[in-house]
């Protein structure tokens, strides 16, 4: 994979795959059949199960509980946003039928195993159409065979995992939300060797599948530029703490901090490195850039130049009143008070998924699972309320952005620096 900056932003051009494969199956099954009889009505088509005339089943497995609980919000989200179709008279889709939208959301507590017993549950029990919003690299490899093997749609996967990229040949049904994470470590790189050069740095990771590919990535991106990682840290996602980690990496005295810590986990990272006086620019995740639960509660002035990547607008920023994609959002949130935070990152993740998932339910020819997936997977400058660019999909590039920014944190909310950079 390579990306390419511009000095602008622009249009990302649609994909030239139509997945005519997936389309020719979905059409063939509108059509419907004949019998022998030509003058004989066309048998109606086979329907993918969790579909009827009347509704349309999603599912959701996210943690409610533990150290990720913040993002549980997008399941929460994605429930609401259907439950206001509904109550409007449900959706209409492309056959003309209009159906309720119902969304099961089940807590993991982001333990992959139990997302996979979750989902399990999900097809088997409750006969779901396809999942939604599921999160997590550990989670959607943990459940990547049985979708692949029930045919069943996992859309819009918080993550941005290279495995998804990695397994698509194979496993065509799983589809990331977040910027593929390669493509994340590249364009944050480029960033520091431009605005960095000849700078140490230090890494905080996970240990598991995800932060091993985010330090390999890193690893990569540098070697040939001036940067070089002298420490490295990982964490489990049963620690109590990443207090120790980050007390190792600041012996190091890097000029930069990588912080690829997630949930309460970034938090206190960013917490005691301005405790310890650690006076090194700080790179987070983009799962961690959410400034009111995640970089504000770790003290002030504790996140004060804190770099990240930008895909959606940001909702921490008054100053977007008046901008529709905005203002929809935030009518959106004063209506469930209860269920949704105008200023939660994961909610906004949530209400962006519930509008991917409106686009594909909305555009699918027929009523099977195979069209859900080909609608998924080939919009064509859809624009999202919170997207700053329209959003184009391909069969090929199992991800929904292709283009990302750099921003910076102000100490409360974030500025774009100049230029974007596209997957080529």
């Amino acid at each position: 994979m390579s990306i390419a900056r511009s000095t602008r932003r622009r249009r990302i051009l649609p994909a030239t795959v139509a997945g005519i494969a997936v389309t020719a199956l979905a059409l063939a099954g509108c059509a419907g059949r004949e019998s022998a009889d030509d003058t004989a009505e066309p048998v109606a088509e086979a329907c993918s199960p969790g579909i009827t005339d009347t509704e349309v089943k999603i599912g959701n497995s996210i943690p409610l509980s533990g150290p990720a609980a913040a993002y549980g919000a997008i399941g929460q989200t994605l429930k609401a946003y259907f439950d206001d179709i509904n109550a409007d008279g449900g959706l209409e889709f492309a056959d003309g039928t209009t159906r309720e939208v119902t969304v099961t959301v089940i807590d993991d507590g982001y333990d992959p195993a139990k997302t996979a017993a979750n989902v399990r549950t999900l097809v088997e029990q409750d006969e779901v159409f396809a999942l939604a919003g599921v999160l997590g690299t550990g989670a959607a490899i943990s459940v990547a065979p049985y979708v692949e093997e029930q045919g069943v749609p996992n859309l819009f996967v918080g993550t941005g995992s290279d495995a998804i990229l990695g397994l698509h040949a194979e496993d065509p049904w799983t589809t990331g939300f977040m910027p593929q994470y390669g493509f994340e470590v590249q364009a944050l790189a480029e960033y520091l060797i431009e605005n960095h050069p000849d700078s140490t740095a230090a890494i905080l990771y996970q240990n598991d599948d995800f932060g091993e590919s985010i330090r390999a990535g890193f690893e990569a991106a540098f070697e040939g530029s001036g940067i070089e990682i002298v420490a490295a840290e990982s964490y489990e996602l049963a620690s109590a703490s990443v207090d120790s980690q980050v007390t190792t990496l600041a012996a190091s005295d890097a000029d930069i901090f990588l912080d690829w810590a997630v949930g309460a986990f970034a938090t206190q990272s960013l917490k005691k490195k301005l405790e310890l006086g650690w006076d090194a620019t700080t790179v987070i995740n983009a799962p961690a850039a959410d400034a009111t639960f995640f970089l504000k509660p770790a003290g002030e002035g504790a996140a004060d130049g804190v770099v990240s990547i930008a895909y959606t607008k940001d909702i921490t920023d008054p100053s977007l009143a008046g901008d529709a994609g905005f203002d929809a959002w935030t009518e959106f949130a004063a209506a469930h008070p209860d269920e949704v935070n105008a200023l939660s990152a994961p909610a906004a993740a949530g209400y962006q998924t519930a509008q991917l998932l409106e686009a594909a339910l909305t555009r699918m020819e027929g009523c099977t699972r195979e069209a859900l997936l080909d609608a998924a997977t080939s919009f064509d400058g859809l624009e999202l309320d919170l997207a700053p660019v329209p959003v184009s999909t391909s069969p090929d590039y199992p991800y929904v952005f292709s283009e990302i920014g750099v921003q910076v944190f102000n100490g409360s909310n974030w500025d774009l620096t100049e230029g974007t950079y596209t997957v080529d």
